[in-house]
């Protein structure tokens, strides 16, 4: 039975079974879901790689739904005392979800979870920095709640300045 009332919301942070390791959504389903929900767009936001991106953008068109391409990435922030530090391993990294809003900012998804992969030591989880995403901001949207983000690690550590000043870095960036 489908429910004709609008959308109260759209998800934004889905993860689908592209997210090694963290989801078992098949894509299908999902736009079987968000059909029965009436809504009338979902994201996608599967960890580190964009593997099922035209899959779900051809099976969301097919049920009539806005697809939004997008993907959550682990970030290191360096921000040190004094100045840029590295994060020095995988506690230190958090996560951010980025969307895509036009072909630009999906080319600048390509470019980050690309680089994620390519840059990133082979002792280290795929990751980018605060810096490379700066530079390939372009086109995309910045979710920044959520467990694990750049600002609630640091507010989860009680890190108040450092939640500040990433919050007021981002703002920067993504307006």
């Amino acid at each position: 039975m489908t429910d004709s009332s609008p959308a109260s919301f759209v998800h934004l942070r889905t993860h689908s079974a592209y997210s090694l390791s963290e989801g078992a959504l098949k894509i299908k389903k999902l736009g079987k879901l968000a059909t029965q929900q009436a809504m009338p767009a979902v994201a996608i936001t599967d960890t580190g790689n964009l593997f099922g991106a035209l899959e779900f953008a051809e099976a969301m068109t097919g049920f009539g739904v806005q697809p939004i391409i997008g993907c959550t990435l682990l970030v290191d922030a360096e921000d040190g005392a004094d100045g840029p530090v590295h994060a020095k391993n995988a506690l230190d990294l958090s996560r951010l979800a980025l969307l895509a809003k036009d072909e630009t900012g999906y080319r600048n998804l390509l470019k980050l979870s690309s680089r994620a992969y390519l840059d990133a030591p082979e002792t280290e989880l795929p990751h980018v920095t605060l810096s490379l995403i700066e530079e390939f901001s372009d086109g995309l949207i910045c979710l920044t709640g959520g467990s694990g983000g750049l600002i609630d690690k640091a507010l989860v550590e009680n890190r108040q300045p450092v939640a500040q000043a990433r919050a007021e870095r981002l703002k920067r960036v993504f307006g």
